[in-house]
């Protein structure tokens, strides 16, 4: 019996340091009912290499941890690549820190929300040359969202600035903000729930790296 109470014991244990340890993949974590408005769902400095996200170094791509940084470099023209940790959220804010290392600064880089496989989720990026863009993903068919084309904006740092991005899915309000100042805002109602990372896409001159620093999931 005493064995039995320790081993139940160490079970509760993993999962209160771990919301997603114990959980199956159609609960999303911050619908649990002892999770509160405001509450850190998932946070990551890369430093450690084994929360998650991808690993990949092919002759298309490379993504990966580096030095308390997660990369993701492109090596074509037109191309995207993304990476999720593999959990899931219905109503969270999300934030990264970003930085264009290489590549033309019409390169496209930011945040994925509700991501349901690869062919399916909304994206919120930016480019280092100053212009920003909300999408809709449908069998990897992307849409623009409440706008026509890219807008421009002075509150996003160029060149090889560093640039915050923040986005928030909740409910059926999707909402895109950088250095602290909201860009751009939508409602959609397409995808309710899904997995939250980040994305990078190339233009025409391909060959771009961006850098991740200081991501973070709370619960919006």
């Amino acid at each position: 019996m005493q064995k039995r109470t320790l081993f139940t014991t160490l079970i509760l244990i993993l999962c209160a340091l771990s919301l997603s340890a114990c959980l199956p993949e159609w609960v999303s974590i911050d619908t649990l009912p002892w999770v509160k408005e405001g509450q850190i769902l998932f946070a990551d400095d890369f430093s450690d290499r084994t929360t998650g996200w991808e690993n990949v170094n092919d002759v298309y791509e490379l993504k990966g941890y580096s030095e308390n940084a997660y990369i993701i470099s492109l090596k074509n023209a037109n191309s995207r690549s993304w990476s999720v940790p593999g959990l899931r959220f219905k109503d969270a804010a999300i934030s990264v820190t970003t930085q264009r290392i290489s590549g033309t600064q019409d390169t496209n880089f930011g945040l994925i929300c509700r991501y349901q496989n690869a062919g399916n989720y909304y994206s919120f990026v930016i480019s280092s040359d100053g212009y920003y863009a909300v999408f809709r993903v449908i069998d990897a068919e992307e849409t623009l969202l409440g706008m026509e084309q890219f807008v421009y904006s002075d509150t996003i740092a160029q060149a090889d600035g560093q640039n915050e991005i923040k986005v928030i899915c909740a409910g059926d309000q999707l909402s895109l903000m950088v250095n602290g100042k909201t860009l751009h805002t939508i409602r959609d109602d397409t995808f309710s729930a899904g997995d939250a990372g980040l994305i990078v896409e190339t233009r025409e001159a391909g060959g771009a790296s961006v850098l991740f620093t200081e991501f973070s999931i709370t619960k919006n």
